[in-house]
């Protein structure tokens, strides 16, 4: 894109995206929480329960591959099964020790096949490879390719056509595949006068560290209840896009996740952690920062009916 010529995707990946996922995926709403004094974009209303579904069926309709494989915590493993039901292939999911149980299982009532690794990035990704390598199966990562970070991108091109005036958008960051798709669409369709937002937890935080010491840190596997965050160091591919185009990164508690879980129950939307980390990030913003139309992205609702009464009703605290 103009003034950043080697980022991974630019704004003619994310259209094609967009024509290649047509009907495939929902135009998700926006809707306004008035008593918080935001609008949040619903992708949480997607079919699968969660944006990861537009970056898993670009993938997939733009490789055309015989059978497929990738490393997710869930949502992701979600949307790469479902894609690839959708075009008839095998699809396999190397999952982390920690995954939740109603994640694992939603991704194998989706039609994939579930193998575990240890809950580390490079050990998931190393047992992703292994599996490609001995079943001759195409990787399809979680954010860090860019068919996968243009179709993520798509969600950016529709905030831009149905909020035109936002003043600023965030994002949750786990491993930046949004993040960074968005921002690509945002600064196309409104240049500098929006200001792009990404939230990861305290306890995940690689990013903000990164940015910090301006390269690629590893941490050590976080604890955080986002288990969609729970990278332990950012994408090859998203971190340069992130560094370039997003304008600030916060870090939130897992106690301000839960409220803004609640928040967000209140206002009739089930949330998971993860999903709730934008809107957690702009509660923490002081008033002069939230001026203007505040568009939250609310990544993703699949979390257990049990674990989620749990979380806002207090029962024990987030862990």
């Amino acid at each position: 894109m103009p003034g950043h010529p080697n980022l991974a995707i630019g704004i003619g990946d994310i259209r094609n995206a967009a024509g290649r996922l047509g009907h495939r995926v929902r135009r998700t709403p926006v809707l306004s929480l008035d008593r918080l004094g935001i609008l949040v974009k619903c992708e949480s209303l997607q079919g699968i329960g969660a944006f990861k579904i537009r970056g898993a069926t670009n993938a997939i309709l733009g490789l055309r591959p015989a059978g497929v494989v990738t490393s997710s915590s869930g949502n992701h493993g979600m949307a790469v099964a479902a894609a690839a039901a959708a075009v008839r292939i095998t699809a396999v999911v190397v999952m982390p020790d920690n995954a939740t149980a109603y994640k694992r299982e939603a991704v194998t009532r989706l039609g994939a096949e579930v193998l575990t690794s240890p809950p580390e990035t490079a050990a998931r990704d190393a047992a992703c490879a292994a599996v490609a390598a001995e079943r001759g199966l195409t990787p399809i990562p979680a954010y860090d390719h860019p068919l996968v970070i243009a179709g993520q991108g798509t969600c950016g091109l529709e905030i831009a056509e149905q909020v035109p005036e936002a003043a600023t958008v965030v994002v949750p960051l786990g491993g930046g595949g949004l993040l960074s798709g968005v921002a690509v669409a945002l600064r196309d369709a409104m240049g500098a006068r929006v200001r792009i937002v990404g939230v990861e937890p305290f306890d995940g935080d690689d990013t903000v560290r990164s940015l910090r010491a301006g390269r690629r840190v590893v941490i050590p596997a976080p604890r955080t209840i986002c288990d969609g965050a729970r990278n332990t160091v950012p994408g090859e591919l998203t971190f340069p896009i992130v560094e370039a185009l997003v304008d600030d990164l916060l870090a939130v508690g897992d106690d301000e996740v839960v409220e803004a879980m609640r928040a967000l129950a209140a206002a009739g939307l089930v949330v998971e952690p993860t999903g709730a980390l934008a809107v957690a990030g702009a509660l923490r913003m002081p008033a002069p920062g939230r001026r203007g139309p505040v568009v939250c992205v609310v990544s993703g609702r699949n979390i257990a009916p049990e674990e989620h009464a749990r979380l806002l009703l207090g029962e024990g605290g987030p862990g």
